[in-house]
């Protein structure tokens, strides 16, 4: 009997979701560059894993290795080849979708650096990220009504996030939108040159980071929430969030004394 070969040690180029640590927020990297940075179910598998590994941070900046951000669910990966139980997708949610709603449901802040292309599938992850730099080269779209179908998950995150003929735009030309686009039509938040990307990412990352950690969990559901109501609805979900913010704080909230005695955080007063 031949004996197996050892496996080697996985190292950074190995993993497919790579997790930077700095302290109050994190830096995710999907990292399949040979692939664009296509998600394939292990990659997607990686992601959660590092969703659930930096439940403890405040600010999450997710990015892509390589010319890419994310080129989308891995086409190669053709739904016939899916385990049973993944392609019956009326009766379950696919794989991706699970991610996307992890994302979502995740208490930190999701700032979506867009270091290149983000078509179909990573254009959902942009409009999932609660806030979005990008870089110059971005390529941003839902290229799938040029391949005959309908993009399942950008089109309606593209709809939710997006003016409604943006939207349609989007969707409808199947072409890619660059950052100075994106930008225009309020798809990202701000676009930068490219090698200045990760250092603005990560300077909105620090300053968010500065604030309260049950304050920031409780700012993003109520975005997320006060998205679907109407305007009176939302004035008074909003009359609950003081009292249950202080239920959920486990330490005494002075801020607001020590503002009211003359004291400034780094962040008070901040422009932008």
């Amino acid at each position: 009997m031949t004996q197996a070969k050892e496996s080697k040690p996985k190292t950074p180029d190995d993993q497919l979701c790579l997790i930077e640590d700095h302290g109050d927020w994190a830096l995710l990297t999907i990292n399949r560059p040979e692939k664009r940075n296509a998600m394939s179910r292990a990659a997607m598998e990686a992601l959660q894993n590092a969703l659930r590994a930096t439940y403890d941070k405040k600010v999450i900046v997710l990015t892509g290795v390589g010319p890419s951000f994310c080129a989308g669910v891995d086409l190669v990966e053709h739904p016939d080849d899916a385990p049973e139980g993944e392609r019956h997708r009326s009766r379950r949610k696919s794989p991706w979708q699970q991610v996307n709603e992890e994302l979502r449901r995740h208490p930190a802040i999701f700032i979506a650096a867009v270091n290149g292309f983000a078509l179909g599938g990573g254009s959902t992850l942009v409009h999932n990220c609660d806030l979005a730099i990008a870089a110059e080269s971005a390529g941003i779209g839902a290229p799938e009504l040029s391949f005959g179908g309908w993009p399942s998950l950008a089109g309606p995150a593209a709809i939710k996030r997006l003016m409604p003929k943006h939207a349609a735009q989007m969707i409808l030309t199947a072409r890619r939108w660059s950052g100075q686009e994106a930008y225009r039509i309020g798809l990202v938040n701000d676009v930068v040159p490219d090698d200045q990307l990760l250092t603005k990412a990560a300077e909105l990352a620090e300053h968010i980071a500065a604030f309260d950690a049950t304050v920031l969990d409780y700012a993003k559901q109520m975005i997320q929430k006060m998205q679907e109501l109407s305007w009176e609805d939302a004035m008074e979900l909003s009359d609950m969030v003081g009292p249950a913010i202080t239920a959920k704080r486990t330490t005494p909230n002075d801020g607001l004394a020590r503002f009211a005695a003359g004291e400034r955080t780094s962040v008070q007063g901040a422009n932008g």
